[in-house]
C-alpha cells in the first residue's frame, strides 16, 4: 500500500497536447516558429526539452516516494518485533524475579500487589420478575 499517492502531471500532459500543435504548425509554415520573441526565444525544441525535464522529475519523485513505501514496511516490520521482545523481556522477568519483584518495576512492568483492583459491576438478568 503506497504512503502518498503518485503523482501525475496534468501540465505535461496540456505541453504534449501544444507541442503537437506547435509540430503542425511548424511543418505547415515549413519553419521553427519562435513563439518567444527575440529577446526570449520560445520553440518546440524548448518547450519539448522542458517537458521531458517535468516527466522525468515527476518519474524519479514516484520512484523516491515507492523506496520511502519500502522503508516504512521494514520499520513497521522492525518495530513489530521489538515490540515482541519487549513483551518477551516482561515475561522472562517476572518468571526469573517473580511477579512482585523489584526488577519487575525497573523493566517496566507493575507489580503484581500495586495493580488497580477493578470493581466488578453486577449485572442483573432479567426474569419475569424485574420485567
Amino acid at each position: 500500500m503506497a504512503l502518498r499517492k503518485r503523482k501525475t502531471s496534468s501540465k505535461v500532459t496540456k505541453a504534449e497536447t501544444r507541442i503537437a500543435a506547435m509540430d503542425k504548425i511548424d511543418n505547415e509554415k515549413n519553419t521553427i516558429m519562435n513563439y518567444g520573441g527575440e529577446d526570449n526565444p520560445l520553440t518546440t525544441g524548448e518547450m519539448r526539452a522542458q517537458a521531458e525535464l517535468c516527466r522525468m522529475l515527476v518519474n524519479e519523485y514516484n520512484f523516491i516516494l515507492g523506496e520511502a513505501d519500502k522503508k516504512s514496511a521494514e520499520i513497521k516490520q522492525a518495530e513489530e518485533k521489538l515490540g515482541d521482545m519487549f513483551t518477551r523481556v516482561l515475561a522472562g522477568g517476572k518468571s526469573i524475579f517473580g511477579v512482585d519483584s523489584d526488577e519487575v518495576t525497573a523493566l517496566g512492568g507493575t507489580k503484581k500487589s500495586e495493580r488497580r483492583k477493578t470493581k466488578m459491576i453486577k449485572t442483573i438478568k432479567p426474569t419475569r420478575k424485574n420485567i
